[in-house]
C-alpha cells in the first residue's frame, strides 16, 4: 500500500500499537473495585437511625369538675401512666417524658416530667390540672431521648364535666 501525501492512515507494522493500555486498564480496575469494596464496607457499618415508636397514655383523658361555679374547671388528683416504646415496639428505657398544657402541674406546684423505667413506662401520682371555661383542653405529652429525636405528637383531651 503506498501512502500519500497527508494520509493519516493505520501502520502497516502491528508490533507498535497500545502496549500500555491494557496494564492501566487493569489498574484502574483493581483501583476502582478496591474502593467500591471499601465504601461499601463503610456503608454497612452506619446504624440505621432510631426514632420513638409509640406513646400510649392510661387513662386516655383527663377529667376537670367545677366545683363552685366560677368558671374554672381543676382536678386536684390525677394520676397517669405513659408507656413509650421505640420504632420497632420494644419498650424504651429512659425516654424523658414533659407533660405540658392546661396549667398540669406536680403536687408540689412544679412542672410535670419523668423518666421512662425498664418497662417504658412513667407513673405520675397527684397531679393539679386547671382549665378555664367549658371548651376541651389538651396537656401535650413530650418524649426525647439521645439518638431517638423529640415527639410532642400526643395529647391528652381535658374534658370539662
Amino acid at each position: 500500500m503506498k501512502k500519500r501525501k497527508g494520509d493519516l492512515g493505520l501502520r502497516e507494522d502491528c508490533s507498535g500499537g497500545i502496549e500500555g493500555l491494557p496494564l492501566q486498564l487493569l489498574i484502574m480496575v483493581v483501583v476502582a473495585g478496591l474502593g467500591l469494596t471499601i465504601i461499601m464496607g463503610w456503608m454497612n457499618s452506619i446504624a440505621a437511625p432510631h426514632s420513638i415508636g409509640d406513646i400510649v397514655v392510661s387513662p386516655a383523658e383527663i377529667l376537670v369538675y367545677d366545683d363552685d361555679g366560677d368558671g374554672m374547671y381543676t382536678n386536684a388528683d390525677v394520676a397517669l401512666t405513659v408507656t413509650v416504646t421505640d420504632e420497632g415496639g420494644d419498650r424504651l428505657e429512659g425516654a424523658t417524658v414533659v407533660l405540658d398544657g392546661a396549667n398540669i402541674r406536680t403536687g408540689s406546684g412544679g412542672p410535670v416530667r419523668g423518666i421512662t423505667n425498664d418497662r417504658g413506662q412513667v407513673l405520675f401520682m397527684g397531679l393539679s390540672v386547671e382549665h378555664f371555661g367549658s371548651k376541651l383542653g389538651m396537656v401535650t405529652v413530650t418524649v426525647a431521648k439521645g439518638d431517638y429525636g423529640i415527639d410532642s405528637s400526643y395529647e391528652i383531651p381535658v374534658i370539662p364535666s
